[in-house]
């Protein structure tokens, strides 16, 4: 990491922690509706199957929703979905980054940009991390991002900020991490392009589950 970086990256963290310390009684802001009731059906994307996490996973990401469940479309082609959602971050519970989560489950990553996302019905594009990683002979694409409040942010230090700012204009700090993964088919190009559809038909959806 860049010292410029290191060094904002310290203060933010800091920032936050004063900023909960000194507003420490916001209120927890309750999902709009469980996860478990997110539509199976998206696009030509159909819901096959869901994973629910181990006691020690939970305890570690100390979510208070999510979803991780397997999409299909016409051609058998799967990918996953993961929204993890924490009505408060104040008591140590936040998302967990891809970016180390990912290394550690033994993916190595190829390839880290970001890409714009155009969304149906004149909403503004939004901006995702893309990763493409790999674990042996296996590769997959990721596209991640933080939903905060309403926006999405692609960027862990751009999340903080944002979270520090809801807590001293909102004092809410609630917020939500949303990643897609699918196997490479064919190529990564084509894979990324399916990726994009997917989100293209599953953004709009968000906003009935996750509070703006």
């Amino acid at each position: 990491m860049k010292p410029g970086r290191l060094v904002l990256s310290a203060a933010l963290l800091l920032g936050a922690f004063l900023v909960l310390q000194l507003r420490g009684t916001g209120e927890a802001v309750p999902i709009r509706q469980p996860l478990s009731e997110f539509p199976s059906s998206l696009g030509s994307w159909e819901g096959r199957a869901a994973t629910t996490l181990d006691v020690e996973v939970l305890n570690i990401l100390k979510v208070k929703d999510y979803l991780m469940r397997r999409y299909t479309d016409r051609s058998g082609k799967s990918l996953w979905l993961y929204i993890g959602y924490w009505d408060s971050q104040r008591k140590g519970a936040q998302p967990h980054s891809p970016r180390n989560c990912l290394p550690g489950g033994g993916w190595e990553p190829l390839e880290a940009t970001r890409i714009a996302i155009p969304l149906p019905d004149g909403q503004a594009p939004i901006t995702v991390n893309r990763y493409v990683i790999q674990k042996d002979h296996l590769q997959q694409v990721v596209l991640y991002w933080y939903q905060a409040q309403g926006r999405a942010v692609a960027g862990e230090v751009e999340a903080r900020i944002d979270m520090v700012r809801n807590a001293l204009t909102r004092n809410r700090t609630d917020g939500a991490l949303v990643r897609v993964s699918m196997p490479v088919y064919g190529n990564i190009a084509d894979t990324s392009d399916a990726l994009v559809r997917y989100v293209q038909a599953m953004y709009p959806v968000l906003g009935r589950y996750l509070p703006d």
